[in-house]
């Protein structure tokens, strides 16, 4: 190989990766970006029996049976980017596909179709994710019990809870001052 050929081909090699660098770089949108877009919506969501619906000006229903990729992008436009994806093949509906967001919310998919939600674990509990009733993390029981009807279950997992009206969850603390712990609706997956 010639030295004069060593420059050029150099040149052309450092050219063609700036120009790489750049191609994957436009278009794709930054979790900052995303996070803008989340709070610019000003949705809320509304934890339903049948699923989730999302206020708003373009306020959407995903009720169970959504697409994944639907419920997925419409969650990500009020929530953020997605925290995690996983898919658990040992719960007892059979296998099961969950996105989690921020704020703490899990939503669960079977054949990549909605068919359930859960709510706990919340790093951002600002009241954007709650029933129509007000119901979220951290509400005290006897404002539950003003929501709902409300059914103790005997439970391996701690202070579980039904309603007449289908939401289910866990209460923590004590008897009297308990505290909304988490919610839940659809299929999930609970080892008891």
């Amino acid at each position: 190989m010639s030295l004069r050929i060593l420059p050029l081909l150099s040149c052309a090699l450092i050219l063609a990766s700036c120009q790489q660098g750049e191609e994957q770089d436009s278009g794709a949108e930054t979790p900052v970006a995303d996070e803008r877009a989340a709070q610019a919506s000003g949705g809320e969501i509304r934890l339903r029996v049948d699923g989730l619906e999302i206020t708003g000006a373009e306020g959407t229903n995903l009720i169970f049976d959504s697409p994944r990729d639907t419920v997925e992008r419409e969650l990500a436009q009020v929530l953020g980017p997605i925290v995690d994806r996983s898919r658990n093949a040992e719960c007892g509906a059979g296998r099961l596909g969950s996105t989690r967001f921020p704020g703490g919310l899990t939503v669960n998919f079977e054949g990549d179709r909605l068919s359930g939600w859960f709510l706990s674990d919340a790093d951002d509990v600002t009241g954007r994710i709650r029933t129509a009733e007000g119901v979220s993390l951290g509400t005290a029981e006897t404002a539950l019990d003003a929501a709902y009807t409300v059914e103790e279950l005997d439970s391996t997992l701690g202070d579980e809870f039904t309603t007449e009206q289908g939401i289910s969850g866990f209460l923590t603390g004590s008897k009297g001052t308990r505290k909304v712990e988490a919610l839940y609706s659809g299929t999930t997956c609970f080892f008891r």
